[in-house]
């Protein structure tokens, strides 16, 4: 199936997880590089950084079969497919305790080695919803939007509308986005205050000043202070 999706270039280029060639850094670079051309042009950027909420444990399968019928997955694949899904059981056990077997109604199976594709498969068409002038980067369930605009009021504009759209997207699809763990960050040069403001439903999204994403340490000025600090750190406990 993977051979199929990436033959027929079915997966969006933003889908950057689990696929041959791609890696972290390249939703890193794509989002600096942004921020970085905003910054030569005399622009803010605003990133949003969504947390979908268990999100591999809440993929809707009715759901996901439909979107690999949709983009030509059939005949034996898709029943293997099918049967790869259904009758799914799991049970809890700790040193003193064993649950109940109980059936798995909901998501891709755990370490399956056919669930990150599934999981993308899900995902794909999450990024035609985008407005003009909001991009993003997928690495698995790790999302990211952003728009760049000489006004920051254009951009919280453009962003409030792509929110919206990814509320009514998770809706439909029986997703969740998790509004108390999605922060956004302004990057900016200036040195004038700018006031964001964006919501997810009622939730005031909190701003994060240096948020951590794929690993990576941002700073609004995007210095790569915080990301030396920490990898320094890192050097001085391992020696």
């Amino acid at each position: 199936m993977t051979w199929y999706l990436e033959k027929n270039n079915i997966l969006v280029e933003e889908q950057a997880g689990f696929r041959r060639g791609r890696c972290t850094e390249d939703q890193i670079t794509l989002i600096a590089q942004d921020i970085e051309d905003g910054f030569q042009e005399k622009r803010h950027t605003v990133v949003v950084w969504i947390d979908m909420a268990k999100a591999f444990d809440c993929v809707w399968r009715d759901g996901l079969l439909f979107k690999l019928k949709d983009n030509g997955i059939s005949g034996n694949m898709f029943k293997w497919t099918e049967q790869y899904l259904q009758n799914r059981k799991a049970r809890v056990r700790t040193q003193h305790f064993k649950s109940r077997t109980q059936n798995m109604k909901h998501g891709v199976p755990q370490d399956g080695i056919l669930s990150p594709t599934l999981f993308s498969m899900f995902m794909n068409d999450i990024q035609t919803i985008l407005p003009k002038g909001v991009y993003g980067a997928m690495y698995a369930d790790d999302m990211a939007i952003w728009a760049t605009e000489e006004y920051t009021g254009t951009a919280q504009a453009r962003l409030q509308l792509a929110l919206k759209a990814l509320r009514m997207w998770t809706e439909k699809w029986l997703m969740k986005i998790n509004p108390e763990k999605t922060t956004f960050t302004t990057f900016t040069l200036s040195t004038k205050p700018q006031t964001v403001h964006l919501k997810i439903g009622k939730h005031q999204l909190r701003e994060e000043p240096s948020p951590t994403y794929l690993g990576v340490t941002f700073d609004k000025r995007l210095t790569w202070k915080a990301q030396t600090d920490k990898c320094q750190e890192r050097g001085i406990l391992r020696t």
